[in-house]
């Protein structure tokens, strides 16, 4: 989506008055790239207020790029302006998350807009500015500290009226305070056995529990509290789909980290296997073979 440059040159001419009449200590190298920083937000701003105001129906993306149905995953998916829209076929397209995703998608920022459910969105972004970043999520109601990091992602969820929204900023970890970056975990290869994973498997916010059977055994406990949270450790465990099984409200699987063997128990985990079409487009569940 193109910017509109009259936006930047006008909110430069604004701070350069303020920047006049309040005799800040600021140049004009200065402001102008404060300029630029705060005219994303600027923007995204002035458009939720024009469509307020104006009270019009949220602007959907064409009907020109045609949806391309995925029949056995039960997907249909629509690429138009640098967005793509995932949605499920059984979802109302004038369900609540259907009609939040077709107006967030007027922002620059937003790459994907998955919709799996009609109170369900996955949100991926890509802030350019620490701004614009702390701008979504006021947004979408999200307390700073609830933000994790996987590697140069960030992962949060919040609300935007009445539906759960899962948001992803991509190349966003640098815009996240130290303390949270410290959480990142898995992500440094080294080739030890159980006591070295356990050991990093600690630094995950989630986790309730490690036992080291032996020196190549290890079994860990999480809470994960979303859908992403608990694919991240599949991934990161080589777990493939297929082979979790479900028990109760627990989710039981065995990976790989390290040369070691992980049990992987999921503590109330069974419930995100309950609605199967955010399951499946979270590749919780793989999909089925003919």
């Amino acid at each position: 989506m193109s910017q509109d440059p009259s936006v930047t040159v006008r909110l430069q001419g604004a701070l350069e008055l303020a920047v006049t009449l309040l005799a800040l200590p600021l140049d004009a190298q200065q402001t102008r790239a404060l300029a630029l920083e705060l005219s994303g937000p600027v923007r995204a701003l002035l458009a939720e207020a024009l469509a307020t105001a104006t009270d019009d129906a949220p602007v959907h993306y064409a009907l020109a790029p045609v949806a391309v149905v995925d029949e056995r995953a039960g997907v249909a998916t629509t690429e138009y302006a640098g967005c793509t829209t995932r949605i499920a076929t059984d979802v109302d397209h004038d369900s609540p998350a259907a009609t939040l995703a077709a107006q967030l998608r007027r922002h620059h920022d937003v790459r994907v807009t998955d919709i799996p459910s009609g109170t369900y969105l996955g949100l991926t972004i890509r802030p350019r500015t620490a701004t614009a970043w702390q701008w979504w999520l006021e947004k979408c109601a999200i307390p700073a500290e609830s933000v994790t990091v996987q590697g140069s992602y960030a992962y949060a969820m919040g609300e935007v009226d009445g539906v759960a929204v899962h948001l992803c900023g991509e190349d966003t970890a640098v815009f996240v305070d130290d303390d949270v970056r410290a959480r990142r975990g898995l992500d440094v290869d080294l080739d030890t056995p159980a006591g070295t994973v356990a050991a990093k498997v600690r630094r995950q916010s989630d986790v309730t529990g490690i036992e080291i059977r032996d020196a190549h055994t290890v079994i860990v406990t999480v809470g994960a509290t979303s859908p992403v949270e608990w694919q991240w450790w599949l991934t990161q465990l080589s777990v493939p789909a297929r082979s979790v099984t479900v028990e109760g409200t627990t989710a039981l699987a065995t990976g790989s980290k390290d040369g070691a063997t992980v049990h992987l128990r999921g503590e109330g985990v069974g419930a995100f296997y309950e609605e199967q079409a955010v399951a499946r487009l979270m590749g919780l569940i793989a999909p089925a073979t003919p």
